[in-house]
């Protein structure tokens, strides 16, 4: 594209998508608010860059400026990134402009995009395989290694769709995982006769690691079918407790046992300094959308190809193989392909939503994902201490004293009497929820959720019986201040439910 169709290109632009589009995507007078003073009148008018945060990391005034480049007003409290993240401006202005010049371009948008903004959008050696390599490069892969998905039940459902499952065959997973991994499990196990061995977590975690790693250990000791393959699936943190698993520590008794692992980390990328080498894991899923605030539909698969034993998988998507080819080469045949390249190109998929998860994740690599992990661990201790000092840390679902290799930005905790006797179940959630819903219709906004387990696999029945609240804590965009705003309206509100208190 030429200079000149570039400038007439922008001039469209600006005309769509200045201050009429900030008033057509917000409410009258919330666009001011949104930017947090600052003035909307060229948003989504260009590429913008990621934000230059300028201080010390160790003060807070460094922070503020790190929360000012969301788009959280004042007046509102988010602590339930576990449910979805909040989209840094930046980034919401270029996953505008991006559609904006595929929508106006559908043939050369992104050669139009690249000469519009060549420092901001390059393409060499495409655009797709340089943000491939920088996610790479954040969470210690190869970029041949790393899919820019949609989300963790995307990525699982990849996962659980590429293997050849047989009858025999064994999945070692929790009693805590979420329905992304359910589902396929159950799937498998109903189609296909593959068995599942559940470990479980209890719910108020104190273990040693070596004590929790054991459980995974008994469970992939158990004999197997001759010729029958074995595999673990857990969440890195279970999103009902907020617990770390040892991934690294559970992979290396997985792989003594010659198991294969799959990690669901919807809640690691953009939380933890994950190094997906350093697991070990064969496959890792997780989310864009939460804690790398990358927008909605989107998330990161990690799909191990270098090393021994990798597992076999034929995903059989789209350009997998051909009618008159026979058999397919790359059937069972992990050197005919890779996971970057065969699956990333599955049809149509929405790149300007990837690129602008991509932008999320190069401002969250400027701060530094282990500063992040740091301060979001830290703001959470804060949050666990406040709970224990009221409720004593009996009302935790992980102890203050555990290992701090289990630390998240999670908190989850029940105030009540009784939380552990099924029968009060039911009115500690009707209480709960109340709970919650009073903070999500005050001002300040607040924003938390609920949620519910089964303790043990040997309970009876096939409900959940346990209940708590879970508070998100993100580095990124919350402090202390607000850790306190909360916990006098969260105290306020436990108390006019009138349940006993512990």
């Amino acid at each position: 594209m030429n200079p000149r169709t570039a400038l007439s290109r922008r001039g469209m632009l600006q005309g769509l998508t200045g201050a009429a589009l900030a008033t057509t995507l917000f409410k009258p007078g919330t666009a001011r608010a949104l930017g947090r003073g600052k003035d909307l009148e060229d948003f989504a008018t260009a590429l913008r860059p990621v934000p230059t945060i300028r201080g010390s990391p160790s003060s807070e005034g460094y922070w503020n400026h790190v929360r000012n480049a969301f788009a959280l007003p004042d007046n509102y409290i988010h602590m339930n990134t576990g449910t979805t993240g909040s989209q840094p401006l930046f980034s919401i202005n270029n996953l505008i402009v991006y559609n904006m010049f595929k929508s106006s371009d559908p043939r050369d948008w992104e050669a139009n995009l690249a000469a519009a903004f060549p420092d901001l959008y390059v393409q060499a050696p495409s655009r797709i395989a340089k943000l491939q390599a920088e996610i790479a490069a954040m969470y210690g892969a190869n970029p041949d290694e790393i899919v820019l998905s949609y989300n963790t039940s995307h990525g699982l459902q990849i996962v659980f769709n590429g293997i050849h499952w047989n009858a025999g065959d064994r999945i070692v997973t929790t009693q805590m995982e979420h329905a992304a991994g359910v589902g396929p499990m159950a799937a498998v196990r109903d189609g296909y006769g593959v068995k599942l061995n559940i470990v479980d977590i209890p719910s108020h975690f104190d273990m040693s690691v070596n004590e929790f790693v054991d459980l995974f250990r008994v469970e992939l000791q158990q004999p197997l079918p001759a010729g029958a393959k074995q595999y673990v699936l857990i969440s890195e943190i279970p999103f009902k407790n907020g617990l770390r698993l040892p991934v690294k520590e559970i992979t290396a008794v997985a792989k003594a046992a010659g198991a294969w692992v799959i990690v669901d980390t919807a809640h690691g990328w953009g939380m933890l300094p994950i190094n997906c080498h350093d697991y070990g894991a064969d496959f890792i899923a997780g989310a864009g959308h939460k804690w790398l605030c990358g927008g909605p539909g989107t998330g990161i698969l990690y799909i191990r190809n270098q090393g021994p034993n990798l597992p076999q998988f034929n995903y059989g998507q789209e350009g997998w193989g051909t009618l008159f080819t026979v058999p397919n080469p790359r059937q069972d045949n992990r050197a005919r392909w890779t996971p970057a390249s065969a699956l990333q190109g599955t049809g149509e998929y929405n790149r300007p939503a990837v690129f602008a998860m991509a932008d999320s994740a190069r401002f969250f690599n400027s701060i530094g994902v282990q500063r992040i992990y740091e301060r979001g661990v830290s703001l959470a201790t804060y949050l666990q201490s406040k709970v224990a000092a009221r409720w004593g840390s009996g009302s935790l679902s992980v102890s203050p004293t555990a290992d701090p290799r289990f630390k998240t930005f999670l908190t989850a905790f029940n105030p009540f009497k009784g939380l552990n006797d099924p029968s009060q179940f039911a009115a500690h959630s009707t209480a709960l929820n109340q709970v919650r819903d009073a903070l999500g219709a005050g001002s300040p906004k607040i924003y938390i959720r609920t949620i519910t387990w089964r303790d043990k696999t040997s309970d009876p029945g096939t409900a959940d019986n346990r209940v708590a609240f879970r508070i998100s804590t993100h580095a990124m965009y919350n402090d202390k201040s607000e850790i306190d705003e909360i916990f006098r309206e969260i105290t306020q509100a436990i108390d006019a439910t009138g349940l006993p208190q512990l």
